[in-house]
């Protein structure tokens, strides 16, 4: 009868979380779709543009969301099936510039609690998306390689690396420099840091902190690396 109970109350707090993340979404869309109609009203292009590019973000952070509550265990989130269905509608959401990009995930099997899954996803659309836009200005295309893995403890390294054009001198101060500044302050949210390295192409690192209790990492077979 107790499991019975309790059976009960998990899938309701389950249906409850799905609901929440839903009604999160519809409501950042209609912030978007308000935030367009302003831009369009606008006759300044730079102001235009800033507008857009807040609308641009918004729809990322519902792309989280959208993409959270449709997997099928929201207590233990597959950052595998997160992270990959997050890049693919990136990669659509940037076309044409996406088509000549190959994209590799790897993420060790690691599974995270919804708060971390959706700051990682954050920082994830923000890196992401900055490459598609600025890593590759030439119809070559290039590649982007993202891994997570444990590093001791609780703490776990994320690595978002491109092979690009590089960061362009004064890159610190131009368009991609909130983006920047949010994935800081996320990493900061996950009691970790923020790195940025340039040497053919950029490596992005957040090092951050998960709860134990709140990750599950699969065995690795055949005794390999995690």
């Amino acid at each position: 009868s107790q499991e019975r109970k309790l059976a009960k109350v998990l899938g309701e707090r389950d249906v409850l979380d799905r609901e929440v993340h839903h009604r999160v979404k519809n409501n950042l869309q209609v912030v978007s779709s308000l935030l367009n109609l302003q831009a369009m009203r606008l006759e300044d292009n730079a102001v235009r543009e800033e507008f857009l590019r807040g609308k641009r973000r918004i729809d990322t952070i519902a792309l989280v969301h959208h993409k959270l509550y449709g997997l099928r265990d929201l207590r233990n989130v597959d950052l595998d099936l997160f992270f990959n269905g997050l890049v693919e509608a990136l990669g659509e959401m940037h076309q044409p510039q996406s088509r000549t990009v190959s994209r590799e995930i790897q993420t060790n099997s690691v599974k995270a609690d919804q708060d971390t899954a959706i700051e990682l996803g954050i920082i994830l659309c923000e890196l992401v998306s900055n490459a598609f836009q600025h890593a590759f200005p030439y119809a070559t295309g290039g590649h982007i390689d993202i891994q997570l893995k444990p590093v001791e403890g609780d703490l776990y390294r994320l690595v978002v690396q491109d092979n690009g054009q590089g960061l362009k001198d004064g890159y610190a101060n131009g368009a991609g420099k909130l983006g920047l500044e949010i994935v800081e302050a996320l990493a900061e949210q996950l009691d970790g840091t923020f790195h940025t390295r340039s040497n053919g192409g950029v490596t992005f690192e957040v090092v951050f902190r998960m709860r134990r209790e709140k990750v599950q990492t699969d065995p690795v077979e055949d005794g390999g690396d995690v």
